[in-house]
């Protein structure tokens, strides 16, 4: 990939794709919204992201972001559990943006993914998680202030540019298991 590389990214989140432009231009690349409502499956992490990205054409990206809580089970589940974050205050948290994309039957994923703690609510800007989560060595919470050291999708969004491929999953052409707005209904 080029740094003068168009890519689309592919969400309905406003702020997040406004965050991902942003985080593309610091690399000298550009960034085109796509909007395809894609159903997530109930998985792991890494067959969320590839399911995800074999429902769309060829190098369309895809993100997908994942908190993990110490003693609790959020994962992939973050945006149906963001009024309950509070109630883990003080747990150390780790915060993980994949990034990917289609080619042929090959999914390509990146990976940002950052450290931290779980505190109460501070700040106002930002989006989903931003205000409980306090990166490790940081004072201020992703709501209160973000920068690109301490954010999980400039992360992924520096291993993409820089080709560094986290991993490699086949495209799923089909899916048996559960949805996750089934689990959460």
């Amino acid at each position: 990939m080029t740094e003068s590389t168009t890519w689309k990214l592919n969400t309905s989140n406003l702020g997040k794709f406004e965050e991902f432009k942003r985080l593309f231009a610091h690399h000298g690349a550009t960034l085109a919204p796509s909007h395809v409502d894609v159903r997530e499956i109930d998985a792991d992490p890494i067959r969320v992201i590839a399911h995800k990205a074999s429902q769309l054409g060829e190098n369309i990206l895809v993100e997908d972001t994942s908190l993990e809580i110490e003693g609790a089970s959020i994962g992939i589940h973050v945006r149906w559990l963001l009024d309950h974050l509070p109630e883990y205050a003080g747990r150390k948290a780790d915060w993980t943006a994949l990034l990917a994309f289609r080619q042929g039957n090959t999914i390509f994923i990146y990976k940002g993914s950052i450290s931290g703690k779980i505190v109460e609510p501070r700040g106002t800007s930002g989006f989903g998680f931003d205000p409980v989560f306090l990166p490790n060595g940081a004072l201020s919470t992703l709501a209160e202030s973000k920068p690109d050291r301490f954010n999980a999708r400039a992360q992924a969004v520096d291993s993409l540019i820089k080709g560094n491929v986290w991993t490699t999953h086949p495209v799923i052409e089909k899916w048996e298991g559960q949805w996750q707005r089934d689990a959460h209904s």
